[in-house]
């Protein structure tokens, strides 16, 4: 592990921190290459980006609150230690429905025709592959349960056991997944905000499969409250999905 990536001036620059501000600044990047490429004006992407942003930072924030009890307030609450490397800004399940409804909540204030969010999801994938690699280089949550795997790594130098990396589980899905989904971005059936639900609904089944071996607490039925997230999570999208097959005009045969 490498919690203290190197010192700049005597000023140490932490992995976690690092690496998520790398993460947003991938994210936002590839968020301004595809809204270029999809012709849609600054004046709309602005606001929207920007609002997700601060949707992202407080929903991190908060569902720690759900995850691990209200005893943790006093500390969820600091939003001036968004970037403290002893705490870190929150969870990535509660970013990612923090930025979607800030930037639904955007959309439709700035009048949008349509949805911008589809040029979020690969964005999301990637800027989240990025991230994790601070948190698995910082030993976050020690990392994961023992393992006797031959990928296991130690959580703490000189420790007699292994542990499953599980950010590197995170990072490694992220980044096939954003691959998928920039495949996926032209085609008719992934518009109008379906990509970014597309791409949600993956990212929640496989971190619900991936919670069984990290170290969250088990809140009842053998799950974590990061599980349950994602089956309420898994839920919504489905029946989104459900309701706009419904809608769609039925087939003629001839």
């Amino acid at each position: 592990m490498r919690p203290v990536l190197f010192e700049v001036f005597g000023v140490k620059v932490y992995s976690h921190p690092f690496f998520l501000a790398l993460g947003i600044v991938v994210l936002l990047a590839w968020v301004a290459y595809e809204a270029r490429r999809r012709k849609w004006p600054l004046q709309e992407v602005v606001p929207i980006g920007l609002a997700g942003f601060v949707g992202a930072m407080v929903g991190a924030r908060l569902s720690i609150l759900f995850f691990n009890g209200p005893s943790t307030a006093p500390i969820v609450l600091d939003f001036y230690k968004l970037f403290d490397p002893r705490i870190g800004p929150g969870s990535i399940l509660g970013a990612i429905a923090g930025a979607y409804i800030a930037g639904y909540v955007a959309s439709r204030l700035i009048g949008k025709e349509g949805c911008a969010c589809d040029a979020f999801a690969p964005a999301m994938a990637l800027g989240m592959a990025v991230g994790r690699i601070g948190d698995f280089l910082s030993g976050e949550d020690g990392l994961g349960k023992p393992t006797s795997l031959p990928w296991g790594v130690q959580p703490v130098a000189g420790s007699d056991y292994l542990v499953h990396p599980a950010p590197l589980y995170d990072a490694g899905f992220n980044l096939v997944w954003f691959v998928v989904l920039v495949a996926l971005r032209d085609n008719p059936h992934f518009q109008d905000g379906r990509l970014l639900k597309f791409g949600v609904a993956g990212y929640a089944v496989v971190r619900f499969f991936i919670e069984f071996v990290r170290n969250n607490e088990v809140i009842a039925w053998g799950l974590t409250g990061q599980q349950f997230f994602c089956l309420a999570l898994l839920a919504l999208v489905a029946g989104y999905f459900v309701r706009a097959q419904r809608r769609r005009p039925a087939t003629q045969v001839v």
